[in-house]
């Protein structure tokens, strides 16, 4: 029984960490309409910056990231389970985000508003020429291996700056007459 409501908060959990990644940003108003060519011609660019490509890699990082709360939280009762579970929810997900990615509505049309919003037409064609370019190409191939090495520089460099921004905060805190408790009881 209790496997069993482990299992549903772990399913609740799951849940609604995926309706956070898939919600998260900026509410956006009725779109104005637009040229259909440009439309189309985003969606090429969009292609050749490999947009999916780093959302998936993107999406599969921040359940790695999950991962160890989601297997210790279903370990406690048997260790096959939990990660037969976690392969279940992982490839579930990753198959909803690659979904939802080109629906309607989905991360493609949202992408389309954004670079309508901040790019004309011509730049638009500018782009997709530069990027059907010897170096645009590998740009573009190198996109995917560059933003997943960033997650781990970026993962890297918050773990160096959590002490410095303790130690900092703590002596801002010191100076402003705030007792600091240096070992806190367990």
């Amino acid at each position: 029984m209790d496997m069993k409501k482990n299992g549903v908060a772990l399913f609740a959990l799951w849940c609604m960490m995926i309706c956070l990644f898939l919600t998260a940003g900026p509410a956006t108003a009725e779109p104005k309409p637009m040229d259909p060519s440009k439309i189309n011609d985003i969606k090429k660019l969009i292609h050749l910056i490999k947009l999916e490509e780093v959302v998936m890699l993107a999406a599969d990082n921040a359940l790695e990231r999950f991962s160890p709360i989601l297997r210790k939280a279903t370990a406690q009762n048997n260790q096959a389970i939990s990660e037969t579970v976690f392969a279940i929810l992982k490839s579930s997900t990753l198959s909803l985000v690659k979904r939802q990615v080109s629906a309607k509505g989905g991360l493609m049309d949202r992408v389309v508003l954004l670079y309508d919003k901040h790019y004309s037409h011509d730049e638009i064609r500018s782009l997709i020429l530069f990027y059907e370019t010897p170096l645009g190409k590998k740009v573009s191939a190198l996109r995917p291996q560059i933003a997943q090495e960033s997650m781990v520089v970026a993962e890297e460099w918050i773990n160096f700056l959590e002490p410095l921004l303790v130690q900092a905060l703590a002596r801002s805190l010191e100076k402003e007459g705030y007792a600091i408790v240096k070992n806190p009881p367990k």
